[in-house]
């Protein structure tokens, strides 16, 4: 509720203002006693205490709302105006003093009830004494016109008194808009500078897969070429036809080497085995036919497989194969592929020359990267008296229509 308590108005906001006024209220006194008829002292020295009263502690007429303090000031005004008017008094300071406090001071209702009051009091008293109606008709008009001033000053600050409060308020605003075009700013910063990183990480990631699959693919074909090379001359002397059709064996392995690097070059993309389950059955046999080492190979999966499982699962028997033709000195193998509706386990046995702790190369390292990003895990047990198992698991994930390997 509108209450016109403003501690910032012409009647409370300044200490000097406070002080000027009270020394006009007093001087009215002092005029009063000086000017006024004697019967008009005591009351005029008693609205001067309550002027003063009202000047130093609005807060006591104002704390309970206005209807009490508008009674008060209704009294205190008839009372200046009738000890003006009816006892000559000489008490004009007093009456524009609280016509100016209920002005600013209590609602506009308020203070527009307590003029009506003053003038009604005035136009009575006057007309009590016989006064013309031009003296009646002064002296309202005076009182309207006073009160008309302390509303329109009140109306003035009113208005400045908002615009300030938007002014802080749109300063406010645009302090909180230039933080948060800095925090923006700075949000865009940090986005390039991780788009960078970002970019620079996915070039260093397609490095690494290249290397990998380089190593997986040619790696796994040259190392094939390398062996049969090396048995190439005993098998001249000892079986020239078996020479010429390792020699042939050894044509096709480098020309699939040659289309691997055009795929890996020219294509960077995944080499997938787009013959799906097969090619895995297909690598053991290939195998076995270039390295002389029998793989037995079992399945026991359901349905098909997805082609991203698919790929990571033939690469890691195409690099344990390799290691197995490099290092492991063994004369037989074992290859289980088994799964249900959860996990897929992928098994490679064989009967080398492995023992004790492993030792992770870079094949090792790029199978167990393989597996962790599809999901999965990988690990390596060396089997007594020799020997090495390797087991791959992947969540399973079925092949839909729209991207079987078969």
């Amino acid at each position: 509720m509108e209450t016109g308590n403003d501690e910032r108005t012409i009647l409370s906001s300044n200490p000097a203002r406070r002080a000027l006024l009270s020394l006009l209220i007093v001087y009215s006194a002092i005029q009063n006693g000086m000017y006024g008829e004697p019967r008009a002292f005591v009351p005029g020295v008693l609205l001067t205490l309550a002027a003063l009263c009202l000047q130093w502690r609005p807060r006591w007429f104002t704390r309970q709302g206005p209807a009490p303090a508008f009674a008060v000031c209704a009294l205190l005004g008839i009372s200046s105006i009738g000890v003006m008017l009816g006892l000559g008094g000489s008490l004009y300071i007093i009456v524009f003093f609280l016509l100016g406090w209920v002005s600013y001071r209590l609602p506009a209702s308020y203070s527009a009830s307590y003029t009506v009051l003053n003038i009604a009091a005035a136009a009575w008293i006057l007309l009590a004494q016989h006064r013309t109606l031009e003296a009646v008709m002064t002296q309202c008009l005076i009182l309207a016109a006073v009160y008309l001033l302390f509303l329109a000053g009140r109306l003035r600050r009113t208005t400045r008194t908002m615009k300030e409060t938007h002014l802080q308020e749109l300063t406010s605003a645009h302090q909180e808009l230039e933080a948060a075009y800095r925090s923006l700013r700075q949000a865009h910063e940090e986005l390039e500078e991780t788009s960078e990183q970002a970019l620079r990480y996915a070039v260093l990631e397609e490095r690494s897969r290249i290397a990998a699959d380089i190593h997986d693919s040619i790696g796994h074909g040259l190392t094939s070429v390398i062996v049969q090379l090396q048995a190439l001359p005993y098998m001249i002397e000892a079986a020239p036809d078996e020479a010429r059709s390792t020699l042939r064996q050894v044509t096709d392995v480098a020309r699939g080497c040659l289309q691997d690097v055009r795929t890996v070059v020219h294509e960077m993309g995944l080499v997938r085995p787009g013959e799906g389950q097969k090619e895995l059955r297909k690598l053991t046999d290939t195998f076995s036919e270039r390295s002389g080492i029998p793989v037995a190979f079992t399945m026991d999966i359901p349905g098909t497989i997805a082609p991203e499982q698919l790929y990571v699962l033939y690469r890691i028997l195409q690099e344990a194969l390799t290691n197995m033709m490099r290092h492991a000195q063994a004369t037989q193998a074992e290859v289980r592929l088994i799964g249900n509706k959860e996990s897929l386990v992928l098994t490679i046995r064989d009967n080398g020359v492995a023992q004790g702790p492993i030792q992770p190369g870079f094949g090792l390292t790029t199978m167990r990267e393989r597996c962790a990003k599809a999901g999965g895990r990988l690990t390596f047990t060396p089997l007594a008296p020799h020997g090495l198992e390797i087991t791959a698991s992947l969540p399973f994930s079925a092949a839909t229509p729209n991207n079987r390997g078969e």
